[in-house]
């Protein structure tokens, strides 16, 4: 899960949504509406949504560009629940405790994460192997 990422409001214009991004490491803005995730614009929204249309990005909201399907996942959901979420078509998954947005959860970090435990598997059944021999 990320625990760093940007947010903005559904009357966010589009311009200031692609500041944010500008000015961050993040590629894509959670747009909430009272406290509640709706969606998300993601650079490739903006380019494909926006600037290829020709359109002023000053005068456009991001409820006007917004993207889904999201869904919501619990902090305690184990990888494979996020996987199947994602594979079955969720393109972000927002972490939600008590109400309140804690994370997100994207195809790339999730790509990490399963590295990250697959070299640890791998360094454990290679250094038993050795270990045993």
């Amino acid at each position: 899960m990320e625990k760093n990422f940007l947010i903005a409001g559904f009357d966010t214009t589009v311009r200031e949504a692609a500041s944010l991004i500008a000015d961050s490491v993040h590629e894509l803005v959670v747009v909430m509406e009272k406290g509640v995730p709706k969606g998300f614009v993601t650079v490739g929204d903006i380019v494909s949504k926006v600037i290829t249309l020709g359109l002023d990005p000053a005068k456009l909201t991001l409820m006007e560009v917004i993207t889904t399907p999201f869904k919501v996942i619990d902090p305690e959901d184990d990888l494979m629940h996020a996987w199947e979420l994602i594979r079955d078509g969720a393109q972000l998954l927002v972490v939600v405790k008590n109400g309140l947005v804690c994370g997100i959860v994207t195809p790339s970090t999730l790509a990490m994460r399963f590295g990250e435990y697959n070299d640890k598997v791998v360094k454990g059944i290679v250094g038993n192997a050795l270990f045993y021999k």
